[in-house]
């Protein structure tokens, strides 16, 4: 709407890269600037052939209709098309190879390649573990032997909530630095965990999971020991619903105790009352968003966090710190979404906490990379690389490349196709999107311009077997000498950095100690950790680990004579639950351990409970 008011495009030249399709919104903003512009320049990804193609079969199909949608709108505007440049010549690829595998991997009729593969290699893992420690290698020679910088390797993935945590804790121990681009669940986040909390707290008439759930996020100003106070009185006590506000609380050990226990609520509740009675007072949803980020500001959330982002950075978690950060423009952006879409709408609290938990759930933590030389992480649907010498494929394993889209959602494919054919347009089906599937593929395998790496595993980090995708088969077929590498039966001895070559070693140190064979590289290896003064220490408390028998020792006289006195107190059922079990015996007698005391009636309970009901009668009656 605001660019019909501006003339900040005008006569400029506009270049739009890298899309295979539109949003609605989208197509509507590059109607105007085509008005506007003096020339808007559109690239689509795609090969020359318009008409002769099978749909089927094309993996471009998404890019055509992109292309014949904006040839409709630059016609409807009555705008003039310029001749189409193609760019027939690959210039990227600077091996045969992976010009080879540009040519024809979605190709029915496709040409092998007879000479030898240098420049694609193929792995099979016994694990997925296992998987990213053999690139974590590959990743180190490439960089110490053949002078890569990080940001000129990237890893590539279809299914990154497998692989993330993978890879955080492998390149952390062969000193990888590494950017992963994915989007954090928001649910998760400190920041929105409080408000849901705030929220929930009235919606659930201050359940004690509500209120401890707020309480536990850290924003709310009181101390975790004391938390933890709180929680085991509650508990103990049954306090939830309106006895955290109707009135002091009247039990505790002594006057000193009470008094702390009440001071501790009414700082909790003071504010949280506040903003309920602020609440009642308002009717739409603009008020009552409002009132909540007026609650967050005055109870200075907005701060904390930075107190919080800056503590983190000084400490390295620079990434984290990031997140800090990010949350409160998200949280602000659904805050003002809220207030845009609905405005005056009158809305009841509990609608406004299913809109919010939407517009939350709905939203992602994105992050920027902290330093300039990283190897670059993401995900095949939303990775975007550039210059990027080395890539590595991983996870192609069956359902995953391609994955399968077996939901069609509300409407079939069906469906849609009618409602396409008569001006309604949603969002894609699983036909659609298999397509989709198929160029985003393509665009990944064909990200390096020198090398390409790609490896699956046989089995998944709970022991399940996994099968290799179609992709790999289809592979093979085009590069007929293309030899396939694995760690199954023998694994790759490669000396990367400290850390990881002492795991390495301790691996092989077990492997001798059960009689195996092993390389003669690791004795002096040994050697020299056993005279590194940072790693001999830990090498000999690693070597008794590996010997350890887990057969317990006894305790001195002296520790049980603590624990159980000189004069031994004991009865038929302690020496009974001694003999069932000794351990449980120490946990219970000697260190007094006791499950926490809750507010419920528990069988054992119930003829003292009866006894105290039938003492109060009568003393009532007597009285």
């Amino acid at each position: 709407q605001s660019l019909d008011k501006t003339e900040m495009f005008k006569d400029s030249i506009i270049y739009i890269d890298e899309f295979v399709g539109y949003t609605k919104q989208e197509y509507d903003i590059i109607r105007k600037l085509l008005k506007q512009a003096k020339q808007v320049n559109i690239t689509v990804c795609m090969d020359t052939k318009i008409d002769t193609v099978d749909k089927e079969q094309d993996l471009f199909v998404a890019s055509r209709e992109t292309l014949q949608k904006l040839i409709n709108i630059a016609k409807e505007e009555k705008i003039s098309i310029e001749n189409a440049v193609n760019l027939d010549e690959t210039k990227k690829y600077k091996t045969l190879e992976l010009k080879h595998l540009e040519r024809n991997l979605y190709n029915i009729k496709y040409e092998k390649y007879s000479k030898d593969v240098e420049n694609i290699e193929l792995f099979l893992a016994k694990n997925q573990f296992t998987e990213i420690e053999n690139i974590a290698k590959e990743i180190v020679k490439l960089v110490r032997d053949n002078g890569l910088r990080y940001k000129e390797i990237s890893v590539i993935t279809k299914t990154m909530d497998t692989y993330s945590k993978i890879i955080k804790a492998v390149f952390n121990k062969y000193d990888i630095p590494v950017y992963i681009d994915e989007k954090k669940d928001l649910s998760q986040n400190i920041l929105i965990k409080y408000v849901l909390s705030v929220i929930e707290i009235f919606s659930k008439n201050w359940s004690y999971e509500a209120v401890f759930n707020y309480l536990k996020t850290g924003l709310s100003g009181i101390d975790i020991k004391d938390i933890f106070l709180l929680e085991n009185y509650c508990l103990k006590y049954g306090i939830r619903g309106s006895k955290w506000y109707k009135e002091p609380w009247k039990i505790a050990k002594d006057d000193e105790e009470l008094k702390f226990l009440n001071d501790l609520r009414e700082k909790i509740v003071k504010p949280l009352l506040e903003f309920k009675d602020n609440l009642n007072r308002v009717k739409n949803a603009k008020e009552i968003t409002e009132k909540l980020y007026e609650f967050l500001i005055e109870n200075k959330i907005d701060e904390e966090l930075i107190n919080k982002a800056n503590t983190l950075e000084k400490n390295g978690e620079i990434a984290l710190a990031n997140l800090y950060t990010t949350s409160w423009n998200t949280l602000i952006n659904v805050l003002d979404e809220i207030v845009l879409v609905l405005e005056e709408d009158k809305i009841s609290f509990e609608e406004y906490v299913k809109t919010i938990k939407i517009g939350l759930q709905n939203s992602g933590l994105g992050s920027i990379p902290t330093t300039l030389d990283q190897v670059i992480v993401g995900d095949v649907d939303r990775s975007r690389t550039h210059e990027v010498k080395v890539a590595f494929i991983i996870g192609l394993n069956d359902g995953n490349f391609p994955k399968l889209n077996k939901d069609e959602g509300f409407f079939n494919d069906k469906d849609r196709e009618y409602l396409k054919q008569n001006g309604i347009e949603l969002a894609k089906g699983s036909k659609d999107l298999l397509f989709e599937e198929n160029f985003n593929i393509y665009k990944a395998l064909l990200v390096p311009e020198e090398k390409l790496y790609l490896s699956y595993a046989s089995s998944d980090n709970l022991g399940k077997s996994l099968r290799p995708s179609m992709l790999i088969s289809k592979i093979k077929k085009i590069f007929v000498k293309l030899a396939e590498k694995s760690d199954i039966v023998n694994s790759n001895i490669m000396i990367t950095n400290k850390k990881a070559t002492f795991e390495e070693l301790l691996e092989n140190i077990r492997k001798y100690e059960d009689k195996e064979e092993i390389d003669s590289i690791w004795f002096d290896i040994y050697n020299i950790y056993k005279n590194d003064p940072e790693y001999k220490e830990k090498l000999d408390n690693a070597v008794l680990g590996l010997k350890y028998t887990n057969k317990s020792e006894n305790l001195s006289k002296e520790n049980i004579d603590k624990l159980y006195k000189n004069v031994l107190n004991t009865s038929i059922s302690r020496l009974e639950q001694y003999k069932r079990c000794a351990f449980s015996y120490y946990l219970k007698y000697g260190l007094g351990l006791t499950d926490k005391s809750l507010f419920k009636i528990e069988s054992l309970d119930t003829g003292t409970f009866m006894h105290d009901v039938i003492d109060e009668f009568f003393e009532q009656v007597v009285s």
